[in-house]
């Protein structure tokens, strides 16, 4: 039992070296004024699999989506943000994925969006969808280490 608890920090590392392994496998190269901008192939499919999986749990189904990138002119991270979320939001609420605070302090990205403040019924399923996209596109390009989504409390 002690050996097996001593794996799981080893295991835990493994299982984070995965993510980013897949994050940089893009086959997509652009150039230094530009960002690489991902997004789901099927971006609907993808929106009503994070709803069901926020709301019932089970497995998380962005372990099996298919990514498209390419390469967009380079702004700032707050607008790559931005982009990414009005890019999975439904048309309806488009602007509520407005960034309106966003900071990186020690590292760490904070992004809130509109919807955190000003939520609708079902905004919560819909920032399932949301959220690790952020993550993911700023990870692709910045050095933040982590991306916390959500609404900033100074």
């Amino acid at each position: 039992m002690k050996t097996l608890l001593s794996l799981i920090p080893f295991l835990l590392f493994l299982n984070g070296c995965q993510l980013e392994q897949e994050i940089e496998s893009e086959t997509v190269v652009c150039n230094k004024d530009e960002f690489l901008f991902s997004l789901p192939k099927h971006i609907l499919d993808y929106r009503d699999s994070m709803a069901t999986f926020s709301q019932e749990g089970g497995e998380n189904p962005l372990n099996s989506v298919q990514f498209v990138s390419e390469c967009i002119p380079k702004t700032s991270f707050k607008e790559l943000a931005e982009r990414s979320a009005k890019d999975i939001l439904i048309s309806n609420y488009k602007n509520s994925g407005r960034v309106t605070h966003f900071r990186i302090r020690d590292n760490v990205a904070y992004v809130e969006l509109a919807a955190h403040t000003d939520g609708w019924p079902g905004v919560t399923a819909s920032l399932a969808a949301v959220e690790p996209i952020i993550k993911r596109n700023l990870f692709l390009n910045s050095k933040v280490e982590d991306v916390v989504v959500g609404e900033i409390i100074d």
